[in-house]
């Protein structure tokens, strides 16, 4: 199937590692160019960039809590390759503990991260889209936490991912005659390099709560927001896909 993705230039933000890592590369075999956001990440990035070849993929600095920096990575990307047409909200902090262990900077930094930073990115697209009377697409990458909360404590991630699904329907609907489409994808567990590091120990209490008994590649979370983000689901917006395993089989 041809994605229709050649050429299109994307910003996926968190893009360094994991599931960003695998859009960015997913995105690249489509022919886009990619834009790829870190914010501390920098070596991780640019060996991101340095993997697809610079002619398609660009290592872009700035903190999505700074509007100024969003500001400022949307321009470098135009910069390098042209106006963006899709924006991939993939970047999230997820701190850990429970519920009496959190301080309400961690909880509003969270937000501010998750929830506000994704809202300043798309509103910057937004913004140039319509300046230019052009389509585009957002995919906002949320969780099956959202839906059914963690057994682990991540009580202010868990939280903002809910509201990002929200902001996902809201969005969509306001930009839908526009021609702009908004979805989520609502990952299950995947084995990125966090994961992993707890994956054996743990093993057998995951792979019990999850139908296909089995996780994530992130190259699996990858080719759904690439779809998504391609002329292939044009007629989808304000849906979140479930990429669970089976875990919320909504």
């Amino acid at each position: 199937m041809d994605l229709k993705l050649k050429d299109r230039v994307v910003l996926v933000t968190g893009g360094s590692r994991g599931i960003g890592k695998a859009i960015c590369v997913a995105f690249a075999a489509e022919g886009a160019k990619v834009g790829v956001n870190y914010r501390q990440g920098r070596k991780e990035a640019e060996s991101v960039a340095d993997a697809i070849g610079h002619r398609q993929a660009l290592a872009i600095p700035g903190d999505l809590a700074k509007t100024e920096d969003v500001t400022a990575m949307f321009d470098q990307v135009e910069r390098a390759f042209g106006p963006l047409d899709v924006l991939v909200n993939n970047a999230a902090y997820c701190p850990s503990g429970p519920i009496e262990s959190y301080t309400c900077e961690e909880w509003e930094h969270t937000f501010a991260v998750n929830v506000t930073g994704a809202f300043r990115a798309s509103r910057e697209l937004i913004v140039r889209l319509r300046a230019r009377g052009a389509r585009g697409t957002i995919v906002n990458v949320v969780s099956q936490a959202a839906f059914l909360g963690s057994t682990s404590g991540h009580l202010p991630y868990d939280a903002s991912k809910g509201a990002l699904v929200s902001m996902t329907r809201s969005i969509a609907r306001e930009v839908a005659e526009e021609g702009i489409n908004v979805n989520a994808v609502a990952p299950g567990m995947v084995m990125t390099e966090m994961v992993a590091r707890i994956w054996e120990e743990r093993k057998e209490k995951y792979l019990a709560r999850i139908p296909l008994h089995r996780i994530a590649r992130p190259e699996e979370i990858a080719s759904v927001v690439v779809f998504l983000a391609s002329d292939a689901a044009s007629y989808m917006t304000g849906a979140t896909v479930d990429v669970s395993g089976g875990v919320l089989m909504r």
